[in-house]
């Protein structure tokens, strides 16, 4: 499902910013001659969050251990081996900037 999360006027490219989908950090970057990404914002080699991550335009660096991710594919690129930064897609429309979240799984009724 898609949330917004951001006007498109407040988008700069090579730019990252936090934005918060059920209480849940995502980071909404764009990276330098691409299109915006969606990451999770929690590093995949241990879950530290990524809130505080610095993006030169092309990088995420983790703050915690200065692991770096490819800012298009979320591809870990220095540090030890590990999974890519979990990712969503984005839509700009209606002046808007949307990311299509995994829905929060709701606990069944017994």
């Amino acid at each position: 499902m898609f949330h917004r999360v951001a006007d498109e006027a407040g988008l700069v490219e090579g730019t990252a910013q936090v934005v918060t989908i059920e209480r849940k950090r995502w980071l909404l970057v764009w990276p330098a001659g691409g299109a915006p990404k969606a990451f999770r914002a929690l590093c995949p080699h241990n879950e530290s969050s990524l809130a505080e991550a610095t993006f030169d335009g092309t990088l995420l660096t983790c703050p915690h251990h200065a692991w770096r991710f490819d800012g298009v594919s979320g591809a870990c690129v220095s540090g030890q081996t590990c999974d890519p930064i979990k990712s969503a897609p984005v839509k700009i429309e209606d002046g808007g900037v949307w990311i299509d979240a995994p829905e929060k799984k709701k606990r069944a009724v017994a």
